[in-house]
């Protein structure tokens, strides 16, 4: 098999997907760098989590022209990335880790280029401050800037001595602990990839395809491409 068909494939079920969503849900037009975007309302994280404070946040309560919220079912996650776990453990027992995730259209990383700067900027103050490196339970090390009785927030590296990527700012995690000692943990990762940055959090399952999801959510966009000019949704 070629590989231009079996890309074509591999699309094929994430396009029969958004037809039937967008059928059954209806969906709201966006644009993130220049292109247009049919995305059906059962994936906009906005309609499906509502909370008074998230109105604050672009993307969220209001929709910017180049940005969007996308909040994807674990099972379908599970079902299009190799890896991806769609169950996960917190302190009230098991749930299931949909994926939520920012996206900005971002060609030029205009928007991304601060926050990696600033965010690289952190991790050297930390560690000028002397902050202790540990091994991670979920493989690779942690740079540990803040911890409590319970709880400690820290940065997650494959190790100490690895290059710093020019796409990605270094994953921010926090964890606590449980009434019977187990830790819970979230790591956010912020990535400039084919265009768009995208900001999204995993939990210690599923950190192991963190590298695929830009790709992943790159290819459900695809789905919901439209040639017609979009317009943006007013507040």
């Amino acid at each position: 098999m070629r590989p231009s068909r079996r890309v074509a494939l591999l699309g094929l079920p994430l396009v029969l997907a958004a037809f039937a969503a967008e059928g059954r849900f209806g969906t709201t037009r966006y644009r993130l760098a220049g292109t247009a975007y049919a995305v059906p309302d059962a994936y906009e994280f906005s309609r499906n989590v509502r909370l008074p404070w998230l109105d604050a946040l672009p993307g969220l309560g209001w929709e910017l022209a180049d940005s969007l919220w996308l909040l994807l079912p674990a099972a379908e996650v599970a079902a299009g990335l190799a890896g991806y776990r769609p169950l996960s453990r917190g302190h009230a027992g098991p749930f299931e880790a949909d994926l939520v995730v920012h996206i900005v259209g971002d060609p030029d990383g205009r928007h991304f280029a601060p926050l990696h700067a600033r965010q690289w900027g952190n991790f050297d103050a930390r560690l000028a401050e002397g902050a202790p490196w540990r091994p991670d339970p979920s493989g690779g090390e942690r740079l540990v800037h803040s911890e409590g009785v319970d709880h400690r927030r820290f940065y997650r590296l494959p190790s100490r001595h690895a290059a710093r990527p020019a796409d990605q700012a270094p994953p921010s995690c926090l964890a606590s602990d449980t009434s019977d000692r187990r830790e819970v943990s979230t790591c956010t990762y912020l990535v400039h990839r084919g265009g768009p940055t995208y900001d999204f959090s995993l939990r210690p399952e599923n950190l192991a395809v963190a590298d695929r999801v830009p790709a992943y959510v790159l290819a459900r966009l695809a789905a919901w491409k439209r040639s017609a000019p979009a317009r943006e949704r007013v507040p």
